[in-house]
């Protein structure tokens, strides 16, 4: 094939790509859960580590995707690495919310719009992070022959 073409796809991939890490903008909105701890609201063992990864997820991945965007080699590896840490942080949060929720049923995670949170958005992240994943690991170039 054409070399010109594939670097034309490569980079409409890298696009595409570099827009749905983009979207993962939204979890600056963890600073709710560091709000919650300091109006009493949440547990600090949930609150602390779940709000500051989301926040930090949220603030790196514009950059993230700039990087891609912009086709740096190294950008594929580190994204890899930055969409594995946003999984966890994810896995964290969840299991720490389980872990320091009180009872259950009165838990302030069962009330809206708190349920939204595991509801909602961690399942929301986790499809863009597994999107993100699968599209990093091909190139989008089809092999000559």
């Amino acid at each position: 094939m054409n070399p010109l073409f594939e670097s034309a796809k490569q980079l409409q991939y890298n696009k595409t790509t570099s827009l749905l890490v983009a979207v993962h903008t939204w979890r600056v909105i963890g600073i709710a859960f560091l709000w919650g701890v300091s109006q009493g609201i949440l547990p600090p063992a949930f609150g602390i580590p779940a709000g500051v990864g989301d926040v930090l997820i949220g603030v790196t991945a514009i950059p993230f995707a700039y990087f891609l965007r912009k086709g740096f080699g190294w950008s594929k590896y580190a994204l890899v690495v930055w969409s594995v840490l946003g999984i966890a942080d994810l896995v964290n949060a969840v299991s720490l919310g389980l872990i320091t929720a009180p009872v259950f049923p009165g838990s302030t995670m069962t009330t809206f719009p708190w349920v939204l949170v595991p509801t909602v958005g961690v399942p929301l992240a986790l499809m863009l992070h597994g999107i993100t994943l699968y599209r990093l690991r091909y190139t989008g170039i089809s092999p000559s022959t």
